[in-house]
């Protein structure tokens, strides 16, 4: 039998936070235990529930890593957005985030039902987000790039975020599976960028077009 780890290691909150991760990513929120986190490790369920009492707190945790990366990644730039790569930028990171927490954004409807308090976080990030949002945009139409009224700019950042946070829902019900692949990001993000891409001016527009192409 391999030995098991114990718990005075420090790091071992993050390793089974990242543990899970991983089996959420591949096999589903709701198909995975303590025990496959334990097991994963190679620790005991007592160890685990040292650091975590239940699976819901550890998506707790995993939520935490979410909200502080979608702030990072939507937080305006130091310099400002001075060139429309800064704007492109924008989906590279959102794209690689969907990725890494692909089983938050493919199970958000149960978990939003299931994980105590997670509901309200979520309200809130959502607001967060949608107005940041909505600012990338208006920097848009200042430097430009883009066309827009006030009503369509509210209405872009709103269809935005249900794209993003709906696309593997409509994914999984329309193909009838389970799992996610990296593919099913890049389309999403094809029917993000075609929410605002008739809005800009033909510069911008053969741009995304290329860096679209490039993700293909």
């Amino acid at each position: 039998m391999p030995r098991r780890r114990t718990v005075d290691t420090p790091d071992t909150r993050e390793r089974i936070a990242d543990a899970a991760l991983a089996l959420f990513n591949s096999e589903g929120t709701s198909a995975v235990s303590t025990r496959h986190v334990a097991a994963r490790l190679g620790i005991s369920p007592g160890n685990l529930y040292y650091h975590f009492g239940n699976k819901e707190e550890i998506v707790l945790h995993l939520y935490e890593r979410i909200e502080a990366r979608l702030q990072a990644i939507l937080a305006p730039p130091d310099r400002g957005a001075r060139t429309f790569e800064d704007i492109l930028g924008y989906l590279d990171a959102i794209f690689a985030h969907l990725w890494e927490f692909r089983f938050f954004y493919r199970d958000l409807n149960s978990l939003l039902r299931d994980v105590p308090g997670l509901r309200d976080r979520y309200r809130r990030l959502a607001e967060r987000v949608l107005a940041r949002s909505r600012e990338i945009f208006s920097v848009m139409v200042r430097q430009g790039w883009m066309e827009a009224s006030d009503e369509h700019l509210d209405l872009v950042a709103t269809n935005a975020w249900i794209v993003l946070t709906q696309w593997f829902t409509h994914r999984q019900v329309v193909d009838r599976r389970r799992t996610i692949q990296s593919s099913d990001v890049r389309e999403g993000i094809r029917h993000l960028v075609a929410l605002f891409s008739p809005l800009l001016r033909s510069p911008q527009r053969r741009q995304i077009e290329r860096l679209l192409a490039q993700q293909a």
